[in-house]
């Protein structure tokens, strides 16, 4: 939020001031604060007045008596002069005003630094109230005045009595279950399964007003006396960040009148890093906060669906399994007969975005679906268009998402007929299927087969190189004392051959010498890469390969795009995660694609081989590769047992 002061600077250092200054937004206005523990009520008038009135609350009537407050004193003065401090080199939450205060009683003069957190919120560091003579001529001891406060000296905090409300989302947002500590009145976690904190927008509020309060449930512990049956209503007074990355926020108690300002106000901490946890002032200030683990109430909350659907219909027997779906960085999937439950890493930290879908109707291959998140305010309607699945492959669409409460009357308005139109899922002229992978995948045939030489183009992190699968030294052959090959035999060999066309086996270095028995030196080695297949399909006269490797650190999925040159050469393009992008094709291997490393395979058979060539563009991807009839370089012909089925039935009708 930005807050635009009322002397604008454009340079460095103080800029403007006034002498028996008049006072205007943001600081002029009403404010409540609790300082050394008094009440304070604070008053900016426009005329440059500051009156502050401390109270404090009058204790043993007993607990049934209602407390009231006392003047303990109050203090006259006025503002003398206001400057406005910036220096673009500072954190933004450094920048401050400067007033300097005239105790009409003492006189004396104070140095007040006021910082505009938010529109509703003061923040003021003040120093000693000292005499000073006659700043017209000594004005060094204004300056002196204001440089006696500490650097590291605690903030009061004014909340304003005139609040206005402002947007949540930015420090809290969702549906928690949430567990409560308080510093002082015993020690214990209170976890209470009714305990529950609600950040969500009423439907059909305007924009401007979308998450303005929350309200927190606390459920009662009956082991621990610190453990409290409430259920405030607070309103966001707006937030502000500090130069470390903590992210205050205060609140007012919506359920509390302005008879009771002690109990309606409070400050929260929390960091973007650390969105589970924050810690909780138990009056109006926010110096006692120090960590999001460290204050006088801490408060640790787990996201929750805000509702639990029930299922009305049934996937296919052959959904269910654990996938990995590759277009939503590889998030966990786990599908059940009528739930899919997908599990994202939403980023590096570990944290979670856990979804439900939850059967609700089914149309030919279409299913609606009601969509549920942890963390979410609102459930909606989802419509998934699959495909029948084939290899280890799912391949779906989704359609945009409807609020589900829209539909409550379901006698008036059935969703399935709204949500799985086609028009529904948008009219992107490129749009793709997006893709479930069974983890661990069961190997497949592999689309093409074969012995092929390679050379590579890409990005130089991608590229394909010598190794050890497992081990640590990059290099096998360096200073090899188990082989020596001649370096005109040393070739970059792709294999799928023989009882092995379920893997491409990648050789960077492979050497293709014999010894002197006609036995190759290459068989001693072991492959740098196994890429195990998993499925392959055609999608928008583009052949495409999802492989599997498990001793990829990073990624184990991978995405090819696949092409027949012609009789003796394919192309291959690798995208640089596990989803091939929109404009990928068997040439691509730039990040701009989706792709980082492109593949030229070229025939390299020899006589004694018997690696056959075999090309599958991947149109019938549900077609049993088994009824194939492959003919090897040894003129023997390999036949599936349909095909004698086959032979036998034609016998019988003749």
């Amino acid at each position: 939020m930005t807050i635009t002061p009322f002397f604008i600077v454009f340079f460095i250092g103080t800029v403007n001031s006034q002498h028996r200054c008049k006072l205007d937004h943001p600081i002029l206005g009403e404010y409540y604060s609790y300082e050394n523990g008094l009440e304070t009520h604070t008053s900016f008038k426009a005329n440059g007045e500051i009156i502050r009135s401390f109270y404090r609350r009058q204790s043993g009537l007993g607990a049934t008596a209602k407390i009231t407050t006392v003047l303990n004193n109050e203090a006259l003065g006025e503002c003398y002069m206001v400057n406005w401090r910036s220096n673009s080199f500072q954190h933004v939450s450094k920048h401050h005003y400067e007033l300097i205060y005239r105790d009409k009683e003492k006189s004396c003069y104070q140095c007040y630094q006021i910082y505009n957190r938010t529109r509703n919120i003061l923040q003021i560091r003040r120093s000693e109230c000292d005499e000073v003579t006659s700043f017209e001529s000594n004005q060094m001891n204004l300056q002196d005045l204001c440089l006696t406060i500490n650097e590291e000296s605690e903030f009061d905090t004014l909340f304003s009595k005139t609040y206005s409300a402002e947007e949540c989302r930015a420090t809290i947002y969702g549906t928690f279950h949430f567990t409560y500590e308080f510093r002082e009145g015993g020690i214990g976690i209170c976890d209470n399964s009714i305990s529950r904190l609600v950040s969500c927008p009423d439907p059909g509020t305007p924009f401007e007003a979308v998450n303005e309060r929350f309200w927190m449930t606390y459920g009662y512990c009956r082991d621990l006396v610190s453990s409290i049956d409430a259920q405030p209503l607070y309103q966001c007074l707006g937030y502000w960040m500090n130069e470390k990355g903590d992210i205050f926020t205060g609140i007012a108690n919506e359920r509390v009148g302005t008879e009771r300002w002690y109990d309606k106000f409070r400050c929260m901490l929390t960091r973007k890093d650390q969105p589970q946890w924050f810690a909780k002032s138990l009056f109006a200030e926010c110096s006692r906060l120090y960590s999001p683990t460290d204050g006088p109430e801490k408060v640790i909350i787990t996201p929750i669906i805000p509702e639990v659907p029930t299922a009305t219909c049934f996937f296919p027997k052959n959904f269910t399994g654990e996938w990995i779906n590759t277009a939503n960085v590889n998030a966990r999937t786990i599908i059940n007969s009528t739930h899919i439950h997908e599990i994202a890493r939403v980023n590096n930290r570990g944290w979670l975005r856990e979804t439900y879908y939850v059967c609700q109707q089914v149309s030919r291959e279409q299913y609606l679906v009601k969509a549920v998140t942890k963390g979410e305010c609102f459930s909606y309607y989802i419509c998934l268009d699959f495909k029948s699945r084939h290899h280890n492959i799912l391949r779906y669409r989704k359609s945009k998402s409807f609020m589900s409460n829209v539909y409550d009357d379901l006698s008036k308005r059935d969703p399935l007929y709204e949500v799985c139109s086609w028009t529904s899922f948008g009219n992107d002229a490129t749009w793709k299927y997006q893709v479930f992978v069974l983890d661990p995948p069961a190997s497949v045939e592999c689309p093409f087969t074969g012995m092929w030489t390679f050379k590579q183009v890409g990005q130089s992190n991608s590229l394909i190189r010598t190794r050890i699968r497992g081990g640590v030294t990059p290099r096998p052959r360096d200073h090899g004392w188990y082989i020596t090959c001649d370096p005109r035999f040393v070739v970059s060999q792709w294999t799928m051959c023989g009882d092995q066309t379920k893997s491409m086996f990648v050789d960077r270095e492979y050497c293709r010498q014999v010894d002197p028995y006609g036995t190759p030196i290459g068989v001693y080695e072991q492959p740098d890469y196994i890429y195990q297949c998993a499925g392959y399909w055609r999608e928008d006269s583009r052949s495409y390969l999802i492989t599997y490797d498990r001793d990829d650190p990073y990624v184990n999925f991978k995405c090819w795009v696949y092409e027949r040159m012609d009789l003796f050469k394919i192309y291959l393009s690798r995208s640089a995660g596990s989803f091939c992008g929109f404009n990928q094709t068997s040439q691509s291997y730039k990040a701009e694609d989706g792709a980082d490393l492109k593949i030229i395979l070229e025939e390299a058979e020899r006589i004694h081989d018997s690696c056959p060539i075999r090309y599958d563009d991947g149109r019938n991807p549900w077609q049993i590769v088994d009824e194939f009839v492959f003919y090897y370089a040894s003129q023997s012909i390999v036949v599936s047992p349909s095909y004698y089925l086959v032979i036998s039935i034609i016998l019988n009708i003749f």
